[in-house]
């Protein structure tokens, strides 16, 4: 998953005498430099996603010293598949890093339709652009795109299977508000089968010392390959109201549903209204990657515990802080 790719770092001479301070910050550094791809949120240590945290909170207190980071580099924003925030705040990343964008969105108008495999359309993107930005689909289709790829390819979603750059901002937003990502009681909401920004983001709190409930349908569990032993499920949220930290919803995806009878019986399970959120502590944040349907109802988009449209944009500076450990 990693590879180390820059030549200062690689051919610097090390000292016959080095403290074990300087060879901590030194290693601590090489992280910077280490990450060709960004696929799955497995590839991260706790200490990689605790120096994205702290880059993406310097980006944001001070984005204008950022400005000029990536002069000259272009980046190619390749999506498969619809997206409004994903695609736009990675867009807006790059540019208020000086980079500039191509690519598109909608593979209707690309030789996609003409039948050019995934790896064909990545080797070639590979002569225009110093990264790419790829939303598809197809669970997988990060990888293959990584396997082709001389360049580094971000996961901007797979399908059904992982969206690391949304599990990190996420991450980063709750410690925006708790301080910390630990002993944290966290409750997952809806279609957690298909759900791949509840896949990235249980995987990232392993590295964390965390509390996950899960409630949802039983058609729409969490997958056994995502589940531990110490999740706990519900079918209800009035169990675990009271002591849930952050409230995390997400929307029964239309879109991976062959029956659409079975989608229309499932879509409006739990719905958070403001009679609802009555029952949660007043520490409680609700979050949600949105887009959202019926699940989050507008009416509470005024109370304070509302943090979704704060995570939508804390989008922008997580993924500047991906851009930059990667390309710069």
């Amino acid at each position: 998953m990693y590879e180390l790719h820059h030549p200062t770092l690689l051919h610097r001479p090390i000292p016959h005498e080095i403290s074990f301070l300087t060879l901590f910050i030194t290693l601590q550094g090489l992280f910077f430099y280490a990450m060709k791809h960004c696929i799955s949120i497995a590839q991260f240590s706790r200490q990689d996603i605790e120096t994205l945290l702290q880059k993406a909170k310097d980006i944001k207190l001070s984005p204008q010293n950022y400005s000029l980071s990536l002069l000259n580099s272009i980046i190619a924003m390749l999506f498969f598949e619809p997206s409004t925030r994903t695609r736009l705040s990675h867009e807006s990343a790059a540019l208020r890093l000086g980079a500039r964008v191509i690519g598109f969105a909608d593979s209707n108008t690309t030789s996609a339709k003409k039948g050019e495999t995934l790896e064909d359309t990545i080797r070639v993107i590979n002569g225009y652009a110093d990264a790419i930005v790829m939303r598809h689909p197809e669970p997988g289709a990060a990888q293959r795109a990584a396997t082709a790829s001389d360049i580094p390819i971000i996961n901007a979603g797979d399908g059904s299977n992982e969206h690391p750059t949304q599990a990190l901002l996420d991450l980063f937003t709750i410690q925006e508000k708790f301080g910390t990502l630990d002993g944290l009681h966290i409750t997952f909401v809806g279609d957690l089968k298909y759900g791949r920004t509840v896949h990235s983001l249980i995987k990232a709190f392993s590295l964390f010392h965390v509390s996950i409930a899960c409630v949802s349908p039983s058609l729409l569990k969490l997958p056994d390959t995502i589940k531990t032993t110490d999740i706990k499920e519900y079918e209800t949220w009035d169990e675990v109201a009271q002591t849930t930290d952050v409230l995390y919803m997400t929307r029964v995806q239309e879109e991976r549903f062959d029956d659409k009878e079975e989608y229309n019986q499932l879509k409006e399970n739990y719905i958070l209204t403001s009679q609802e959120a009555e029952k949660f502590s007043a520490k409680t944040i609700f979050m949600h990657p949105l887009p959202r349907v019926v699940e989050l109802s507008p009416d509470i988009d005024s109370d304070p515990r509302a943090w979704y449209f704060k995570q939508a944009h804390n989008g922008v500076w997580m993924r500047m802080a991906i851009l930059l450990h990667i390309l710069s």
